[in-house]
C-alpha cells in the first residue's frame, strides 16, 4: 500500500449536504466535510450529537435522506457496505468467535476472491505488522482484549482499504491498554498512509490522535480544525466547555479594552473584542493563570482562598474562590510537598489579556 502525505489537499472522502432523519429527529443536519488523503480526522461529540450516525452513513449502514458521499471521485451514497472499499474497527471487536484469528483476518480477502497463497502471505504480514506473530491459530477468546483489538485492526487493513473507519475502538479497554492502542493505531495509520475517520466522545483521545478534529453538536459540525486550534481557540461556548477543562465567564464589553463580569469586576480583554455592549464569554484555561511572585506584573491580578485541591501526579488542580466572588480552577505543576497549597491557604494569581479567549455566549 503506497504511503500518502497527511494534510495534502487531495481529498479521499467527501460528504456534501448530508441529512439523516429518524422520524421527527434530525440526526444529521446538512453535513459538509472533506477528509484529506492520508490524514486521521476525528469526529468528536457527546452522546446524541450525530457522530455515530455520520459514521454509519459513510460505512453504508445508513442511507442519507439528502446529500452525497464520495470516496475519491467515486459516488458511494447508495453503494452497499461490501462495495465501498472501507475497513472498519468496532469497540466490541466483531471477530467471528468460531474462527481462528488467521481465519478472521483472511475473511475479507476470501470475499474478494484473492488466491489462497496470497491470502496466507498477507495474513502473515499483517499479523507481524500488528505485533501478533504466531498467534494466528488461536481463537478470539484465547486472546486478551488488546490482542483482540489488534486482530480486528489487522482484519480491517489486510485488504488495503481506501478508507479506515474506527468506531470508539478502545472503549472496552482499560486506561493503560487504551493509551498503548492509541499510539499503535496512530503509528500504523501513518506508516500505511491510511485515510482514517475516527469516532470518539473522549476529548483527550481526540487531541492525542488527530490531524484534525470535527466537533459535533446536535447533528452539526460546529468547529473543524487542528487539535491545537480546537483547544486554544474554540469557536463556540459549547466547544470551549466540551474540549478539556475551562473557566468560562459571562461578561459585557465595556469599552476601553475592558469587559465587566456579572459581578461588576472589570477585566482587560484580548485584541479583537466585539463592540461595546456586546455580551461575550471569556474562556480561561486552567493552566494559564500564574501564581504571582514579588514584583511581577500581569494584566489581571486577584487574591483568593483555596477551597479544593486535587493531586494529579505531575500537576495539582486547585479550586480557588477569588475575592470578587468568582471561583476559578487552576492547574499548576506539582512542587515539593511543603510548597503545595492546602485548603484554606490564601494565594495571589493573575493572567494576561492574551490568556483569555472570546467566545459567543448565546
Amino acid at each position: 500500500m503506497a504511503a500518502a502525505t497527511p494534510g495534502s489537499d487531495e481529498g479521499d472522502l467527501a460528504l456534501a449536504g448530508v441529512v439523516r432523519r429518524f422520524g421527527a429527529v434530525t440526526a444529521l443536519a446538512g453535513i459538509d466535510l472533506a477528509v484529506r488523503k492520508g490524514e486521521l480526522l476525528t469526529i468528536l461529540g457527546p452522546s446524541g450529537s450525530g457522530k455515530t450516525t455520520l459514521l454509519k452513513v459513510v460505512a453504508g449502514f445508513e442511507m442519507p435522506d439528502e446529500g452525497e458521499v464520495l470516496l475519491g471521485e467515486r459516488r458511494i451514497t447508495a453503494a452497499p457496505p461490501s462495495k465501498r472499499d472501507i475497513g472498519m474497527v468496532f469497540q466490541n471487536y466483531a471477530l467471528f468467535p468460531h474462527m481462528t484469528i488467521a481465519e478472521n483476518i483472511a475473511f475479507p480477502l476470501q470475499m474478494r476472491k484473492v488466491p489462497k497463497a496470497e491470502i496466507r502471505r498477507r495474513v502473515e504480514d499483517v499479523l507481524a505488522l500488528v505485533d501478533l506473530p504466531g498467534l494466528g491459530g488461536r481463537l478470539p477468546r484465547q486472546l486478551s482484549g488488546g490482542q483482540q483489538q489488534r486482530a480486528a485492526l489487522a482484519r480491517a487493513i489486510v485488504f488495503g482499504p481506501r478508507l479506515l473507519l474506527l468506531d470508539e475502538p478502545f472503549g472496552a479497554l482499560d486506561r493503560k491498554l487504551r493509551e498503548q492502542m492509541q499510539l499503535e493505531v496512530r503509528r500504523l495509520q501513518r506508516k500505511l498512509g491510511l485515510t482514517a475517520l475516527f469516532v470518539t466522545h473522549d476529548q483527550e483521545e481526540a487531541l492525542i490522535l488527530s490531524d484534525r478534529i470535527a466537533v459535533m453538536e446536535q447533528g452539526r459540525i460546529v468547529q473543524l480544525g487542528s487539535p491545537e486550534e480546537i483547544y486554544r481557540r474554540p469557536a463556540t461556548r459549547f466547544v470551549a466547555g466540551f474540549i478539556g477543562e475551562s473557566n468560562l465567564f459571562r461578561a459585557r464589553v465595556a469599552g476601553n479594552g475592558y469587559a465587566l463580569l456579572e459581578n461588576g469586576v472589570g477585566v482587560p480583554l484580548p485584541p479583537g473584542a466585539p463592540p461595546e455592549g456586546s455580551e461575550v464569554g471569556l474562556m480561561l484555561r486552567p493552566e494559564r493563570p500564574k501564581p504571582i511572585s514579588a514584583g511581577e506584573r500581569l494584566d489581571s491580578v486577584f487574591s483568593g482562598e483555596v477551597v479544593e485541591t486535587v493531586y494529579l501526579g505531575e500537576t495539582v488542580k486547585y479550586r480557588i474562590r477569588l475575592n470578587p466572588g468568582l471561583e476559578i480552577i487552576v492547574r499548576w505543576p506539582f512542587r515539593e510537598a511543603g510548597e503545595s497549597l492546602r485548603v484554606g491557604d490564601r494565594t495571589t494569581l493573575g493572567w494576561n489579556r492574551d490568556d483569555l479567549h472570546l467566545v459567543g455566549w448565546s
